[in-house]
């Protein structure tokens, strides 16, 4: 869950998310894919109980990092 690193709550808005631009070309072997796509979206938040801008980083839909 993605919490305000200031006043700890999980009462955001999403700004905008930027994203890596490399290319993963799908690589299947038996049907996985084996080369999934590694890009790292970071997201810019505002905390709408105490106005903090903070960002998050996910790869692959999971949190790595939150700042």
């Amino acid at each position: 869950m993605i919490k305000c690193p200031k006043c700890g709550k999980s009462y955001y808005m999403e700004k905008y998310t930027t994203c890596t631009a490399m290319y993963f070309p799908p690589i299947y072997k038996d049907g996985v894919n084996i080369n999934p796509d590694r890009n790292i979206s970071t997201t810019i938040c505002v905390c709408l109980e105490c106005q903090h801008v903070f960002s998050y980083q996910a790869c692959g839909g999971e949190l790595i990092c939150e700042a």
